[in-house]
């Protein structure tokens, strides 16, 4: 009999081993298509730096600008926030499947109201009119996570961080970019509203001796009419630099968690300060199509949402199963008013409940069915995800290479204008070439300059696109992701 038990004893806990063993969850992961070897367009030279890449702009207004969006920055705020909370409600996750402990207290009060109040023999406190009792103890539960339960909520957990700190690190990215891209346009509107306002100025010139001439009957009516044409039409596209130049400036203002119109007088120095148009040369792509799949937080977040849809499908599985549930308390009952019981008195009990679902079977399959539907698109979403990220790269790429291109014949251009001005200006220095040549010439000048200028713009926006497009941004782990955490935890740790 003694062996019979022991054996069943061994088999029940083998039996169990073998459930809390059994895994629910699906044997798919997220796969990436088949990718590029290398890209097309791309530009050959030295690797380049992903990490803080606007610092190569050499632009010290730039940096700080970047700085303080990335620390005060609402977008950056909200996701660290949301990471406290992923990490929050994954340790909620797993603490579900650790042992509850509960300290309990209960008491027990009689009193006799009427008729006569009478001794047993044998029988304590049975005279007596008011009795009460009191217990306290301890009581445990706990759910055996069988069937791999603990090992689907790790996964859950883990991918919900995952997904919050990938939203972080998309928000800093975009941060980035964006401030860097508001910066760029804000100095190109200024530096063309200058160039256009000299522009104008020459055209008024012009205008004003081709009238003149034309007045005296030496230059035709019609061209002293076009050059006013000409000169009027140029000034109406300075309000659209202005109104281009301040949304910028607000534009900044906001990605950097300040209402337009509040900033402190350093920074309006910063910004009000004459300045070229940044430009950040890119020779090489920087990173491998391979690459993207690390450096994309977009697709480390479908990534992380895939195997979180992984573990719901494997919860769901796990429901259609038996539960285990052991129960326990320990007690101690004593007199407070009376003597009910003779003595104190310790009890200890145990409780196992199994569980087994039987008629609410088609709930559960079509739950399971729901989550395998939503698993699915999160596979296919992963995929699309990468292809997406291939092909964003791929358009940025080519933009930055043929921006270098037009750039290049830009300056060559402006050079050609300004040794032509230079030509001009001897010429009629020397008395051999009227002043309406001479401001054509200038003119001349000033629309390569304006040309220079788009080119410039058109090129540095292809580099933060392309920095974009590969994921690049702060470093991961560095002080502003902890200031951030902080900040988001209310001044405590992470």
């Amino acid at each position: 009999m003694s062996f019979g038990m022991k054996a069943l004893r061994t088999t029940a806990l083998a039996a169990l081993v073998f459930a809390a063993s059994c895994s629910t969850m699906p044997d798919e992961r997220p796969e990436a298509p088949a990718l590029p070897t290398a890209w097309r367009d791309a530009p050959v030279g030295a690797d380049v730096q992903l990490t803080d890449w606007w610092r190569q702009f050499n632009d010290p207004a730039l940096d700080r600008l970047v700085a303080e969006a990335l620390t005060n920055g609402p977008t950056v705020q909200l996701a660290a926030l949301r990471v406290t909370e992923a990490r929050a409600v994954s340790r909620t996750t797993i603490t579900r499947y650790l042992p509850e402990l509960t300290a309990v207290g209960r008491g027990n009060y009689t009193r006799a109201i009427e008729g006569p109040i009478s001794s047993i023999p044998g029988v304590p406190g049975a005279g007596e009119p008011e009795q009460m009792t009191g217990s306290y103890g301890a009581e445990v539960s706990w759910e055996i996570p069988l069937f791999a339960r603990v090992e689907a909520a790790a996964v859950g957990s883990r991918a919900n961080n995952q997904s919050a700190l990938a939203d972080l690190r998309a928000a800093r990215v975009a941060l980035a970019a964006d401030v860097a891209q508001a910066y760029v346009d804000y100095r190109a509107a200024r530096e063309s509203h200058e160039a256009l306002s000299q522009q104008v100025g020459v055209a008024d010139q012009l205008a004003g001796i081709l009238e003149t001439s034309a007045n005296a009957g030496i230059a035709a009516p019609a061209d002293a009419a076009d050059a006013r044409r000409l000169a009027e039409s140029a000034r109406t596209q300075l309000p659209g630099l202005v109104i281009e130049a301040r949304r910028a400036e607000n534009v900044l203002a906001v990605l950097r968690g300040i209402s337009p119109g509040t900033e402190d007088q350093g920074t309006s120095a910063v910004l009000a300060a004459d300045a070229d148009v940044p430009v950040l040369p890119l020779t090489a792509a920087p990173a491998a199509p391979a690459d993207l799949l690390r450096l994309r937080p977009d697709v480390a977040r479908a990534e992380a949402q895939a195997l979180l849809a992984a573990a719901s499908l494997a919860d769901a599985r796990a429901n259609l199963l038996p539960r285990l549930n052991l129960t326990g308390a320990i007690t101690v009952t004593d007199n407070i008013i009376g003597s009910a019981v003779p003595s104190p008195i310790t009890q200890a009990t145990g409780t196992p409940l199994i569980s087994i679902p039987l008629f609410d079977w088609g709930a559960r399959i079509a739950d399971v069915r729901a989550n395998r539907s939503r698993f699915q698109q999160r596979l296919v979403e992963y995929r699309q995800t990468v292809i997406t990220a291939v092909g964003e790269a791929s358009n940025a790429i080519t933009s930055l290479e043929q921006g270098r291109q037009r750039l290049a014949s830009a300056q060559r251009a402006e050079q050609a204008a300004e040794a032509a001005t230079r030509g001009s200006r001897a010429a009629y220095d020397a008395g051999i070439q009227s002043l309406a040549d001479r401001l054509r010439s200038e003119q001349q000048l000033i629309d390569a300059r304006l040309t220079r200028i788009n080119a410039e713009q058109a090129q540095a926006s292809a580099a933060i696109a392309t920095y974009r497009a590969f994921g690049g941004g702060p470093a991961i782990n560095d002080d502003l992701t902890a200031a951030n955490l902080q900040r988001a935890n209310g001044g405590q740790g992470s």
